[in-house]
């Protein structure tokens, strides 16, 4: 799905309407929550859920008698929508194999705390059409070290690091989640092509995806023609994620 960057939804950019909804998509929410979190006064925020309501990309769920909200699947596509310029099928390509390079580089290297288990492929990209707007891509991290006190030494290395090099952290647990997400901003490497998810994001049960690493041997990347339809063989072992209250 592409976006236009100057449109508008009940008068708040859509582009902070996606973030929103990308931000609160594995949660419910209340209406106090927009207003907070876009800044709207309580009158505007009413106005943009009624109008989210009416694009149908949330949903009213009453808890504890409080009226709750929560995105949708048609919310969710729209929370992934981009707003750069469409890619080309061959540049799609080209930016999918500089991706799985940075993937093996990960895997091949001793200084991250955790590697890449799975990625998989979903979303424009193993449809037919020509243009994409980007490529949404799940992966799965695991640990570097199986043992337990050799991965708390990993990751405690991951973050000393961090600060030699000047880094700063709000607070401990954007500190305690450094080495996956060190490992999360090299894959990606500013690509504005990339859309990155955790591989048990709800947004993977609803569509189709590709497994595109560990590759097998001798099996060649398939076109969307070739991999439309397919399901990921990971659907059956993911975990279930409950909804947490924002």
């Amino acid at each position: 799905m592409h976006i236009d960057p100057k449109s508008q939804i009940a008068r708040v950019p859509a582009m902070q309407v996606r973030d929103f909804l990308h931000y609160t998509r594995d949660a419910y929410w209340t209406c106090e929550t927009v207003a907070y979190r876009l800044k709207l006064s309580d009158v505007r925020a009413q106005a943009l859920v009624s109008e989210l309501l009416r694009l149908g990309y949330i949903e009213r769920t009453d808890l504890g008698g409080q009226k709750n909200y929560h995105v949708t699947l048609p919310g969710a596509a729209f929370s992934m929508a981009s707003a750069a310029r469409p890619l080309t099928r061959k540049t799609a390509e080209c930016k999918l194999d500089e991706f799985l390079d940075r993937v093996r580089a990960v895997n091949a290297s001793t200084t991250f705390a955790f590697r890449v288990r799975r990625a998989l492929v979903f979303g424009s990209y193993l449809t037919d059409q020509e243009r994409i707007d980007d490529i949404d891509i799940a992966i799965e991290l695991v640990p570097r070290e199986n043992d337990p006190e050799k991965h708390k030494a990993a990751n405690q290395a991951r973050i000393r690091a961090a600060h030699k090099v000047g880094r700063h952290f709000s607070n401990i647990l954007n500190e305690c989640m450094w080495p996956t997400e060190e490992v999360y901003l090299f894959l990606k490497s500013r690509s504005r092509a990339i859309r990155l998810y955790l591989i048990w994001d709800e947004i993977l049960q609803q569509t189709k995806a590709r497994v595109i690493y560990p590759e097998k041997k001798g099996v060649k990347r398939p076109r969307a023609s070739t991999a439309k339809g397919e399901h990921d063989q990971a659907q059956a072992d993911r975990p279930a994620r409950r909804r947490k209250k924002s």
